[in-house]
């Protein structure tokens, strides 16, 4: 960018060299190290949060003050008594327009999470500080050692392409817990195809990583739009590979019904449940693919992002009436609790 590099190193961390003004929007600290006057470009440092009251907004400002007194400090308890901020997003403006979707931008996604498995990747999602949500069949045969979770992730090959203001974090996994009723289907939707990854250390809570916010009781998706978001495949070809920039896609979210009957108009049977929920366009163009799986639907939900659902399954990609299928958060956000917070 404008002949200065693009990473910096401050305190033995990696960190961007961007615009200060950018870094400055993005509550960063723009400092030396790129080679320039850092009120110019910067090595932009991103400061940490620290954990919040789940009915509580603690300004940025605020925690260096919290974490000094002599007072039993917020980065210290429990985590079912205080959580990340969950829900909210840099970028508060989705794409409203992954296959036919847009690039995302730095901390759009926060709790995106980018899975590799050996020679495969899935998505995920955080749903708190040391567990990841994905789709059970993405990590069931999966060994342990070969399982690394990206958190903070944009470009997943530092092309420098797109503006990173602060490095992803990696992370290994100490245990894949499987939802006790997932059901492998050769030819059908799998059933209850969620699962939780516990890291082996705790995200760390900043600008660009964040939990998404769980469903409280039964969420209402009638006649509602879901954002998708991945680094999969971006046409329907033959191709296997993905992106590597992280992308999104605005879908409708289906009654079950309309769902089973476009799939009738391609003559495919196909057998949902109530742990299923259907999206996507009639004319296909905007949908999830393969290496998206695992990764998050979400909706807008009281002013936070919610999630509603993780990536699953498909007969195709992008194809008219045959829209995506998704495990449905709701039916099992309680044993996701009980698992993170036990």
């Amino acid at each position: 960018m404008l002949g200065y590099p693009p990473k910096c190193q401050r305190k033995g961390s990696s960190h961007s060299c961007t615009l200060s003004v950018t870094c400055w929007l993005a509550g960063g600290s723009s400092e030396e190290g790129c080679g320039s006057n850092p009120w110019l470009v910067g090595c932009c440092v991103i400061k940490k949060k620290g954990f919040l009251n789940k009915n509580q907004v603690i300004d940025q400002n605020d925690i260096k003050d919290q974490m000094d007194s002599n007072e039993d400090s917020v980065l210290q308890r429990r985590n079912d008594d205080f959580i990340f901020e969950c829900g909210i997003s840099a970028n508060r403006i989705l794409s409203k327009r992954i296959i036919g979707g847009k690039d995302a931008y730095f901390g759009q996604f926060p709790w995106q999470a980018h899975i590799k498995i050996s020679a495969y990747q899935c998505g995920g999602v955080l749903v708190s500080s040391k567990y990841v949500a994905t789709a059970a069949h993405c990590i069931i045969k999966a060994k342990l050692y070969d399982i690394v979770v990206y958190l903070g992730e944009l470009d997943t090959q530092d092309t420098g392409s797109v503006v990173e203001l602060a490095p992803a974090e990696l992370h290994r996994v100490k245990t894949k817990i499987i939802h006790p009723k997932f059901q492998f289907r050769r030819t059908q939707p799998d059933r209850f195809d969620v699962a939780l990854l516990e890291l082996v250390t705790e995200a760390g809570s900043s600008y660009h990583i964040a939990p998404i916010c769980l469903p409280e009781g039964h969420l209402d998706l009638r006649n509602r739009e879901g954002v998708v978001a991945g680094w999969g495949k971006t046409k329907p070809t033959a191709e296997l590979m993905g992106t590597n920039i992280l992308r999104s896609a605005t879908v409708p979210i289906l009654d079950i019904k309309e769902c089973i009957s476009w799939h009738k108009t391609k003559h495919i049977k196909v057998e949902l449940f109530d742990e299923m929920i259907c999206a996507g366009h009639a004319d296909g163009h905007h949908d999830a693919c393969l290496g998206d799986s695992g990764g998050p639907l979400i909706v807008l939900e009281g002013g936070r992002w919610t999630l509603a659902g993780l990536i699953s399954a498909g007969f195709g990609c992008g194809e008219p009436h045959q829209p995506g299928i998704y495990h449905s958060t709701s039916i099992t956000a309680d044993w996701i609790r009980s698992i993170i917070y036990s």
